[in-house]
């Protein structure tokens, strides 16, 4: 008789295992796909219980559901930091590499027209060249204070100073002194007699100021790109963190229906307004300030650096020439400061000169970042609601939310939501959700990170807006003059679209020129040159030689 009841409790319990596992089977592959191993239904989970999920089996599909919903809700802003970091490197290579270019062009030029003494320009175009990379380096601390300490470097100084330490080498070559040189006492005179003198004109002040505008702007730029991205990184711990609080209502919406062995999703508008008031709430104050921080960056994309550094070498030979135009006003001022020149035997200069074109050769053949910049900023600008949406990007993961609100899992059973939806993830909203006791999570970083993103765009609009104010006097002064109505971004002559290292124009013979009405060596009216088309280097090159065969 004994034997006949354990048979029976035996078979009793195989039945009730396999009623057990019939319903377990339906979430197996919810548990497979989440890698959930554990099989210890002895402990019953503590917040979803059922008859498929021990404790350790329902810890392992919170963790799993808390690692998908940080995957889901980071995802867009991991892909906007890396838009705004790699747009950064690439923008700085781009200007870095171009200053080099430019670098060796303008030493190219000095070449030809110094010769022997070019060797002497090399450290204060070294110097220049050295302030414009050190603007453009925009590495390092990114603090409040540090960000508005404004640019290392003032190029405005930095360019008087490049012009007042080229004065000697280009005075000495207009009074034709290949076989001497100056005395150190006479070079030092001519130095203090610089801003007396003025040999360049206001070419030095006029490209001191378009290289300062120009570049500091630049260096805003990549600065508040780097700005943005610290700021993105910094939410993405912030839902972290937020994912860690909600982990528990994750499992309930999520992972209870399939521990209690039900093929349901939950209903849509339950997991809206559990990611609107548990995740999207958290971000919801930056809605604002990430929207006017993408305004600022778009209105400075338009990059003047470019143009800037691509025309620096025309707008030094533009100084060279007014210094040989103007060299009976020059050499009168000089002897009222310094006195007839005191010279001494130099070493004789080497005669290795660069045949013609050998500056054509030299092109700044970077393409300008123009198009990849509108890329940029149409990409940016589509994320103007990034933190509006992304909690919502949650629902739109399969194990979270349903097609619809009928026949679906509620939080408590398959059946219909009827609760109403809040509009939005804003904290205001958040009274009226009914998936949220209390007050929606709040975290104190983000007041922090909506102060940072407000005063990146404050910067980044006082240096647009600088620019802009800029504008119609940089049209109205000689450039305009040369470019003719300004519409439209020019670029000097000489940039090479198809890479050609040709001079392609065939006419420049070296023979030099007259100039019937050019007014007489010992004029004291200084000549401003403007107005006629823009030269291209080779071309000016070319007439810095006529003048110099000119006036011997």
């Amino acid at each position: 008789m004994r034997c006949v009841v354990v048979m029976l409790l035996v078979v009793a319990s195989g039945r009730l295992s396999a009623a057990a596992g019939l319903p377990c089977a339906l979430s197996a592959e919810f548990f497979g796909r989440h890698n959930v191993t554990a099989d210890d239904n002895d402990v019953p989970g503590q917040i979803c219980g059922g008859q498929c999920c021990g404790r350790g089996r329902e810890l392992q599909v919170q963790a799993a559901l808390r690692h998908t919903a940080e995957s889901s809700t980071t995802l867009p802003i991991k892909r906007t930091a890396s838009l705004l970091l790699n747009t950064k490197k690439s923008l700085q290579d781009h200007l870095t590499g171009l200053s080099h270019q430019s670098q060796n062009k303008t030493a190219t030029l000095f070449t030809q027209l110094y010769r022997g003494h070019a060797t002497r320009t090399v450290q204060p175009l070294a110097n220049l060249y050295d302030d414009i990379r050190t603007i453009l380096r925009a590495e390092g601390d990114l603090t409040s204070e540090s960000l508005s300490a404004g640019p290392p470097k003032d190029l405005s100084v930095t360019t008087k100073t490049f012009f007042r330490d080229l004065f000697p080498v280009a005075y000495h070559n207009v009074l034709k002194l290949d076989s001497k040189q100056f005395t150190a006492e006479y070079e030092v005179c001519l130095k203090d007699a610089y801003e007396a003198v003025q040999p360049f004109g206001d070419v030095p002040q006029q490209l001191g100021t378009s290289l300062s505008r120009s570049l500091e702007a630049a260096r805003a730029l990549l600065q508040m790109l780097a700005v943005g991205a610290d700021a993105l990184a910094s939410t993405e711990r912030v839902l972290a963190t937020g994912s860690v609080n909600c982990e528990n209502r994750l499992l309930r919406a999520a992972g209870c229906a399939r521990c209690q062995g039900h093929d349901a999703r939950p209903c849509r508008n339950f997991c809206l307004n559990l990611a609107r008031g548990c995740i999207g709430s958290l971000l919801s104050e930056l809605d604002g300030p990430w929207a006017g921080y993408v305004e600022g960056v778009e209105r400075l994309t338009k990059v003047d650096a470019d143009v800037a550094l691509r025309e620096l070498e025309t707008k030094v030979s533009k100084a060279i020439m007014y210094a040989l135009e103007n060299r009976a006003v020059s050499e009168n001022k000089v002897r009222q400061e310094c006195g007839p020149p005191a010279t001494m035997d130099s070493p004789a200069p080497s005669s290795s000169q660069p045949s013609p074109g050998s500056i054509r050769r030299e092109n700044l053949r970077a393409p300008p970042p123009d198009t990849e910049l509108l890329q940029f900023a149409a990409t940016l600008a589509s994320t103007k609601k990034l933190f509006a949406g992304v909690a919502d990007r949650l629902c739109d993961e399969p194990d979270f939310a349903a097609d619809e609100n009928e026949r679906c899992w509620n939080g408590n059973a398959i059946a219909d939501y009827t609760k109403p939806l809040v509009s939005s993830a804003s904290l205001s909203d958040q009274k009226y959700n009914p998936e949220i006791a209390g007050s929606a999570p709040q975290d104190s970083r983000v007041a922090t990170l909506a102060d940072r993103l407000q005063q990146a765009r404050q910067l980044l609009v006082s240096y647009s807006r600088s620019k802009e104010l800029s504008a119609e006097a940089f049209m109205q002064g000689d450039e305009a003059g040369e470019e003719g109505s300004g519409s439209g971004r020019s670029y000097p002559d000489d940039y090479d679209t198809e890479g050609s290292g040709d001079d392609g124009s065939g006419d420049h013979d070296g023979q030099s020129k007259t100039y019937p009405n050019e007014p007489p060596p010992d004029s004291s009216t200084p000549k401003v040159s403007g107005g006629a088309p823009q030269c291209t280097s080779s071309v000016l090159v070319l007439l810095v030689a006529a003048l110099l065969a000119r006036l011997t």
